[in-house]
């Protein structure tokens, strides 16, 4: 079992000018945090680059990603749609597992053998996200969630309704359900996506207790993790 990292990245750098960023971000840490956790497995990272790479700051880094260059009108399934034309030219099988990653995320060091450990536990699991969701712990509207817990022998996993844009599937997986990551099925938007490929197509989320990753949106960060040290 392969991990195939399709990173979505455009032409940004530094901070951003995004007002909910921690004041420790930086796009370029991300990436280094990315290539330092995955460094010694057996993982292929895929820059998915909207414009020229040689534009940008991860040029710097050529050789220890495989490049793509595409243009996008930046509507919301354009990531989807650039993975999945990426993916038909990448050799992999299908059950090897794909990793579709926004350029906004921190990982802890042992993600890797964390999720190998999960897949390897349990069959038939559709997607993971490595991001355990703060907003699940406060926001009124999950007073009630009520989740599954599974164990591996090194970290808990629960049952979520939704994530974000990153996540982990497989191959065969994501071809299957590429219609409605697009938007085929029902109006996009992450929420309602996840909850219809549940209810219609019975797939599940897990997310990690504590969390592998966290999308970096200050008051959002997966909890019980001292990012900024990362």
């Amino acid at each position: 079992m392969k991990i195939h990292i399709f990173y979505s990245h455009y032409n940004v750098s530094g901070k951003g000018q995004h007002k909910y960023r921690p004041d420790w971000f930086d796009y370029e840490k991300c990436f280094n945090n990315l290539l330092d956790t995955t460094t010694n497995h057996d993982v292929n990272i895929h820059v998915i680059m909207d414009g020229k790479i040689e534009d940008n700051w991860i040029s710097k880094y050529k050789g220890r990603y495989t490049e793509h260059e595409i243009t996008t009108t930046h509507d919301i399934d354009s990531v989807t749609k650039s993975v999945y034309s990426v993916i038909n030219k990448v050799d992999c099988d299908e059950s090897d597992l794909i990793y579709v990653l926004e350029n906004d995320y921190l990982h802890v060091n042992n993600w890797i053998d964390k999720v190998l450990e999960l897949f390897k536990s349990f069959e038939g699991l559709t997607y993971v996200s490595l991001y355990d969701h703060a907003d699940k712990y406060f926001l009124p509207m999950y007073d009630s969630l009520v989740s599954k817990i599974f164990t591996t022998l090194s970290h808990h996993w629960r049952t979520t309704p939704s994530t974000c844009g990153s996540y982990i599937t497989t191959k065969r997986i994501f071809t299957e359900d590429y219609g409605t990551h697009i938007g085929n099925d029902i109006a996009i938007g992450d929420h309602y996506k996840w909850l219809w490929l549940n209810e219609n197509k019975h797939r599940s989320i897990l997310t990690p207790i504590p969390g592998l990753s966290t999308h970096c949106m200050e008051g959002l960060l997966s909890p019980a993790i001292r990012w900024e040290n990362i």
